[in-house]
């Protein structure tokens, strides 16, 4: 076996090595805790996926009246941007025919796509802040039938 050398004389005049002192593990836990993931962000973030569950299950359970709301929002705005040349039948009809599309969309007869179809052509109509009797018609027949 082979022995160790011994160790070195000190150097006169050179400080001796301090011992390597380690913190005490109580500031380590503690050093560790303020680095990592911060315990109120993970309560923020718990939090929020709570909300954001809570909304969409109040969408989903909502979707049928906020559907009857969003038509007759439509439709109260396309009947008042008629112009004088709307007779108040063509009116009741296509008040009627919207609420006829409404029960078809709400139970899925009507796909989204024509409802999309039926959207673009509202767009048109009052894009210029006035429907005409003819675009009011033309709606009137898309509503129903919008194959």
């Amino acid at each position: 076996m082979s022995q160790t050398p011994p160790p070195a004389p000190p150097v006169p005049g050179a400080t001796p090595p301090s011992p390597v002192t380690l913190p005490p593990l109580e500031d380590a836990v503690a050093r560790a805790r303020k680095q990592g993931c911060l315990k109120w962000g993970l309560v923020g973030c718990a939090g929020a996926s709570v909300a954001v569950i809570i909304g969409l299950l109040f969408l989903m359970n909502n979707a049928k009246k906020l559907m009857d709301f969003a038509f007759d929002q439509m439709s109260d705005q396309l009947v008042a941007a008629c112009g004088p040349d709307v007779t108040p039948a063509d009116k009741e009809e296509f008040r009627a025919a919207m609420k006829s599309f409404a029960a078809k969309a709400k139970d899925r007869t009507v796909t989204a796509q024509q409802v999309a179809v039926f959207q673009g052509r509202v767009k048109a109509a009052v894009a210029d802040n006035r429907v005409t009797a003819e675009e009011l018609r033309a709606l009137t027949a898309f509503l129903k039938d919008p194959h």
